[in-house]
């Protein structure tokens, strides 16, 4: 893959168009805006399933999945399909709507939700290090969740997607079905997946349940085409010929033409921003002193500055995204200071520089470190961002090795092992402190390395046999920050309950356990004849959208 920005001409955008839309379209006889009742939405990437645990299945999975709870635009919960919900220790309790349907027939019960709890543990281990536990059927229409610890965020987090509630006869299905086609009583259903074209969302007529603050009755569209288009070149281009109603993530190139000729939107992911993650078991940065060097020699407020040209902010913090309860903001802690990091190296051994200008240490050994990129998660403009961070931190005798890795490499697990990697980039969309637990909680007798993405991919459910935590990249060890985080779920007074979380943040960033780069952005552009588009906590959300 090259990755480094080029222009396209007219002919290959029109070649890539053509194949992202499949044979036959004919949109540019019908401009979007003619098609009153259907909405022609760009989106980037494509799941293999869409329960994989992840923020692009998350995305379409929120237009047909309804949550217990809804989280608005402005950070506040709002009844959906419980009617209330409260706290009381380490159980919460949901009241339930007594007149939900599924697109199955079948109807919301206690029951049901119960089933789905079952089902989301089995999905990601990430879900008992958010400490759920079990679910109880109190009545027909009253359900508790159970948690292991004191969760003061559960409410916060069932509003994503992620845990969105499937009818209880289709959880019966083998996983592959189940991502294929799932089932919800949301306010549209999937009615056909076109793999490597399209999704094609059609309304719920019988949809009379949507949120508080929502007009609650079937959605105003009629149709939803969910393309898949990678190339964000072509999806700007489709935007500007009127062939596209919505797209998302637009070239950085185009963002500041976006502001000005059409309707943008940004949605910054709350958990784990896009963050460098210092593989502390084995290789160079198990030495602080030589993590915390490549923090300053990075540059990386520029890079993010020059890369995506204020289309992604700069994010300083490796733990928390700026959107996440509690936040701290890092931005300066580890700024630019190549002298500084000069100094750290050599006061680590490095103090002699090679031909190349790279350094090496008494025994002649190169420091030499690997950043493998996630095709699933960098876009062409963070390949370049990683391309400027490989070049910053030669300046100060690193040499950085940054291997693409193909879908089959991914699917494989490549680069997962402690002597595989040294770095890791990557994000966790989570409304919750509780990424902390996610991210750092230390594996349990069962080190098994293999992906998220690799093995549901497969669809195979998660394990946790042995406690295994794949998500711990850093590959730490401290049971002690664990028992902190956890202690900080359990404080009851907020002021106290942020000023632990605050000091977490601050541990992981002094110890340079993960450094923070650009924030996870979700960034639309929207013709302005268009109303009504609702960003949930990770997805675009068209249920209220209308074309005039």
């Amino acid at each position: 893959m090259n990755i480094s920005r080029r222009s396209v001409s007219g002919s290959i955008l029109g070649i890539l168009f053509a194949a992202a839309f499949g044979p036959g379209a004919a949109m540019a006889d019908t401009p979007a805006q003619k098609q009153t009742d259907t909405l022609i939405y760009l989106h980037a990437i494509e799941p293999a399933s869409l329960f994989q645990w992840w923020t692009q299945a998350t995305y379409p999975k929120r237009e047909i999945l309804d949550s217990l709870v809804y989280l608005d635009e402005n950070g506040k919960l709002h009844p959906w399909l419980a009617k209330s919900w409260s706290q009381k220790g380490t159980v919460w309790t949901f009241k339930l709507r007594d007149d939900v349907s599924f697109i199955d027939g079948s109807r919301l019960d206690a029951a049901t939700v119960a089933k789905n709890f079952d089902f989301w543990k089995k999905l990601s281990t990430s879900v008992p290090d958010s400490y759920f536990k079990e679910a109880k059927v109190v009545d027909q229409y009253t359900v508790e969740f159970h948690t292991t610890h004191p969760q003061p965020y559960l409410a916060d987090m069932l509003s994503s997607a992620l845990f969105g509630i499937n009818s209880a006869p289709s959880l019966d299905r083998d996983l592959k079905e189940l991502g294929e086609k799932p089932i919800g009583s949301g306010p549209f259903y999937l009615k056909e997946w076109k793999h490597g074209e399209e999704i094609v969302f059609e309304r719920n007529d019988n949809y009379r349940w949507g949120p508080e603050g929502t007009h609650g009755g079937p959605a105003y569209l009629k149709t939803v085409h969910w393309k898949f288009v990678p190339d964000a070149n072509t999806r700007w281009l489709a935007l500007e010929k009127g062939e596209a109603d919505v797209i998302y993530d637009p070239p950085a190139v185009k963002w500041k033409d976006a502001v000005s000729r059409y309707t943008v939107s940004q949605q910054l992911a709350p958990g784990r921003n896009v963050a460098l993650s210092f593989n502390i078991e084995a290789g160079p940065f198990t030495d602080k002193r030589v993590r915390q060097a490549f923090a300053y020699a990075s540059n990386r407020k520029k890079i993010v500055d020059s890369v995506f040209r204020g289309a992604v902010p700069y994010e300083g913090n490796g733990a928390y995204s700026k959107t996440t309860q509690d936040y701290v903001n890092l931005d300066d802690q580890y700024a630019y200071n190549p002298e500084k990091a000069i100094a750290l190296l050599k006061d680590a051994g490095y103090d002699t520089v090679n031909a190349d200008g790279y350094r090496v240490n008494k025994d002649g050994k190169l420091l030499q470190v690997v950043l493998p990129l996630y095709p699933n998660l960098t876009n062409a403009d963070g390949l370049i961002a990683a391309q400027a961070l490989q070049a910053e931190v030669k300046k100060v005798g690193i040499k950085l090795d940054t291997p693409l890795l193909t879908k089959t490499e991914l699917a494989a697990g490549r680069y997962t092992k402690a002597d595989e990697y040294d770095l890791y980039q990557g994000y966790w969309t989570l409304y919750a402190p509780t990424v902390l637990s996610i991210n750092y909680r230390p594996a349990g007798k069962n080190t098994a390395t293999t992906t998220i993405y690799a093995r549901q991919q497969i669809n195979k459910y998660a394990t946790d046999e042995g406690e295994p935590n794949p998500h711990n990249r850093v590959r730490l060890r401290d049971w002690k920050l664990q028992e902190a985080i956890i202690a900080a779920h359990g404080e009851t007074n907020p002021a106290t309950r942020k000023a632990r979380f605050v000091a977490l943040q601050k541990q992981i960033s002094d110890d340079a356990l993960a450094i923070g780069f650009y924030a996870s952005a979700y960034n639309v552009v929207q013709q302005k004849y268009l109303q009504g588009l609702l960003h949930n906590n990770d997805a675009p959300w068209f249920y209220e959208v209308k074309k005039n």
